[in-house]
């Protein structure tokens, strides 16, 4: 199956948020990111390490929602454009903003989940 087949099946099981389908698609081995720009940024191993980083990242949003706008091959990668938006849990500010995800892809599973704030640095990634 292609890096882009792969990813399509990724973010349509993410939207009926069927986890058994998704992680099924996500490497037992993953290795995930949330933004390089963050202060705290560190890998997340594992499934129970890509559970982790969505629930640190959604967690500090209500009313959060993301939609897919494009998906990109680059060999074994697949860059996704997304839109999020949300209010903060604390302060209540609002957000919408895009965001960039790049997933590498080995054995035919999701094997990198890599979060960026912007195109260029995540083009640079699958590019690279």
């Amino acid at each position: 199956m292609s890096s882009e087949a792969v990813a399509r099946q990724l973010w349509d099981a993410w939207e009926r948020a069927d986890l058994p389908a998704m992680f099924a698609l996500i490497h037992p081995e993953v290795v995930s990111r949330q933004f390089p720009e963050q202060i705290d940024v560190r890998d997340y191993h594992g499934h129970d390490g890509v559970t982790e980083v969505m629930s640190d990242w959604i967690g500090t949003w209500d009313d959060w929602k993301i939609d897919l706008r494009e998906m990109r091959p680059f060999g074994d990668a697949v860059v996704l454009e997304l839109f999020q938006s949300g209010r903060g849990k604390s302060s209540g500010a609002a957000m919408a903003q895009p965001v960039w995800f790049v997933w590498r892809v080995r054995d035919g599973k999701v094997a990198e989940w890599l979060m960026f704030s912007s195109e260029d640095e995540a083009v640079a990634e699958a590019s690279g």
